[in-house]
């Protein structure tokens, strides 16, 4: 089994890789730019194969990955038209965000064949009743059907939530049962919990889970479904960093190395292959928004470098950029320190 979650794990990793190194090679193409290498992974090559003039590489470890353009170097730019820095300002910019691009549309795409296939649709008809809680003691059962919250006509799980957390004192709960109207006087407790970005909160609930259907949607109607929860997912990611760099979030519970992407990946793998894509996706938008950090050898920091240049009508000089390269690296390496002793610590605390 072990062996099989390792094999999971690269081949995501891998398809991560290959899908925003092919947004740089397709930008670079599309403009005219020489790509001389494609390379999946680093180390020993064990396969290569030229197509067109360009050499595409398979190495030993599957960690990472490059495009080679002719003249991606300043200082060995020989000022033809088909290198990376003879180029205006916009092609350059465009060649490195199409990186990023590729690894959010490719997310979108598997979120969209998830619409497709079937996503879960959360009713307020009660999944479970939780045992011990003020559900269960005012005669709450599976299977009954909300209705109303204190008059208020509910139709949809999130409503029912929202109308239980800013209630006040005991509510009233109006059920189908059997065909039936029932009501029920309720007084909801409050309990400790975290939220989706791990931080503390206090809320009022009454005990019950939801019940929920699978639905399958037509190509149509899945693209604005995939649309709209692409979005959502984004802005909830931002939202993440956002907590992680104020410190609302510690930043030991907010980051993933490849190890606890491993023990994920090897967890969400056992439900199955809409919950595997379902994970893909969200680490595609991640990765997509990380590498737009403008960090210098990160694409963002290449943008902002570019960014200066348009403003300055000039380059950073040579010192000065490799200066800042040197700091990115310094940036990089302190990070990924960090993530694996993260990792580490998880592990051994656990234990």
């Amino acid at each position: 089994m072990w062996l099989i979650n390792i094999l999971v794990f690269t081949a995501i990793l891998s398809v991560l890789i290959i899908t925003h190194e092919l947004g740089h090679f397709i930008a670079a193409r599309m403009s005219g730019i020489r790509v001389e290498k494609f390379s999946i992974g680093f180390g020993p090559v064990i396969f290569k194969k030229e197509i067109k003039g360009t050499q595409f590489l398979v190495s030993v470890v599957p960690l990472g990955g490059y495009v080679k353009m002719s003249g991606d170097e300043r200082d060995a730019c020989k000022g033809k038209e088909h290198e990376f820095f003879s180029k205006p300002l916009g092609v350059r910019a465009k060649v490195i965000f199409f990186g990023p691009l590729a690894n959010y549309v490719f997310s979108f795409l598997l979120i969209w064949v998830l619409f497709i296939m079937g996503m879960p649709e959360y009713n307020t008809t009660v999944g479970t009743v939780v045992k011990g809680t003020p559900a269960e003691a005012a005669g709450l059962k599976e299977q009954d059907k909300i209705i109303r919250i204190n008059g208020k006509k509910i139709n949809r799980w999130e409503a029912l939530q929202k109308a239980i957390s800013t209630s006040r004192g005991d509510i009233i709960v109006s059920v189908l049962r059997n065909g039936k109207e029932m009501n029920f006087t309720i007084t909801p407790k409050v309990e400790p919990l975290k939220d989706i970005f791990g931080r503390s909160i206090e809320r009022r609930m009454i005990g019950v889970s939801p019940g929920a259907t699978m639905v399958k949607y037509n190509f149509f109607t899945a693209f604005f479904k995939g649309t709209k929860y692409t979005i959502r997912l984004t802005f909830m990611i931002l939202k993440g960093f956002y907590y992680m760099v104020t410190g609302a979030i510690p930043l030991s519970k907010s980051v993933a190395g490849p190890i606890k992407l491993f023990e994920m990946t090897s967890s969400v793998f056992k439900q199955g292959i809409m919950a595997l894509m379902s994970l893909v996706s969200f680490i595609g938008i991640s990765l997509a928004i990380i590498n737009l950090f403008p960090i210098p050898v990160l694409d963002g920091g290449h943008l902002f470098l570019i960014g200066l240049e348009k403003i300055r009508k000039k380059p950073l000089s040579d010192k000065m950029e490799a200066a800042l390269t040197r700091i990115g690296i310094a940036i990089i390496s302190l990070i990924m320190f960090f993530v694996f002793y993260n990792d580490i610590a998880g592990i051994i605390m656990r234990k």
